[in-house]
């Protein structure tokens, strides 16, 4: 690592607590240096790691899914990393080579090992074994990006509405600020009309998922017991709220499921505009 960057300086950055008197510097940094650059990308991996592995403190939790995933990039390698991670775990444990007979063992093939780089088997970090593993990281990363990328169809942009009392809204992940986001455009819901959210999913396996509705960082309304529904070749996770709640302006839902220990999980964020 480069010894004129400073570790938590740049973890800071990318969460988005950095002061402000710092940040334009350090920006120019990484715009002027290429090992500057080059270390914020294993950082960035290293807080996916860390996140994926439930590392982080509640705070830097709190920045990761609210500062650090406003890039459909960074959204992507999080997914992509929860993927590989839950396929890697998913493979039978290697059995030990003490436990297998000499004449066996002169004519197996060894097994790589689960844990041979980190962030989801590490395929960002600079390792001896990543080099040995490439192949068969970008063949599994391929399929499993194909899988959850043909899930994400932008849908339309205007909401639609089933009935006169309830107004459906079908949401896809990703921020307003993102390069591939679709900001979904809602009328203002009339006095004693319901807004149905449906927010897609490529993970449906959580028995129950948390959703937060905030707009400009606000948190208005919360839910923790949704399921998930079939619609389609899609997906859903459904939430209904009343249309008091929406005034003309930008909302953002923060979808999680929830574990078997209690746990959240962050699964994405979906953004939408209500006009008059």
């Amino acid at each position: 690592m480069n010894p004129n960057i400073d570790k938590q300086e740049m973890r800071n950055y990318l969460l988005g607590t950095l002061e402000i008197e710092r940040r334009a510097a350090f920006e120019e940094s990484i715009l002027g240096d290429a090992g500057v650059y080059e270390e914020i990308l294993v950082t960035e991996a290293e807080l996916i790691d860390q996140y994926l592995a439930n590392n982080l403190s509640p705070s830097e939790r709190h920045q990761f899914e609210t500062h650090f995933l406003i890039t459909a990039e960074r959204q992507r390698n999080l997914q992509f990393g929860r993927l590989l991670r839950r396929y890697l775990n998913s493979q039978p444990a290697p059995v030990s080579p003490v436990e297998i007979p000499v004449a066996v063992r002169q004519h197996e093939i060894p097994a790589p090992a689960k844990n041979f780089f980190p962030f989801a088997a590490g395929i960002f970090t600079r390792t001896a074994t990543v080099a040995v593993s490439a192949a068969v990281v970008v063949s599994i990363g391929i399929i499993l990006l194909l899988c959850w990328t043909s899930t994400r169809n932008p849908g339309p942009t205007i909401a639609q509405e089933n009935t006169s009392q309830t107004v459906q809204v079908t949401l896809t992940p990703g921020t307003m600020r993102s390069a591939d986001a679709v900001t979904q455009r809602v009328p203002v819901p009339p006095r004693g009309v319901k807004v149905r959210l449906e927010m897609q999913v490529s993970n449906s396996s959580f028995h129950k998922y948390k959703s937060e509705l905030f707009r400009e960082n606000d948190s208005l309304k919360t839910a923790d017991e949704l399921q998930a529904e079939k619609k389609g070749e899609q997906h859903i996770v459904p939430w209904t709220i009343t249309g008091e709640v929406l005034s003309p302006g930008d909302y953002q839902v923060r979808l999680s499921g929830v574990l078997d220990s209690g746990h959240d999980e962050f699964i994405d964020n979906y953004s939408f505009r209500v006009v008059k």
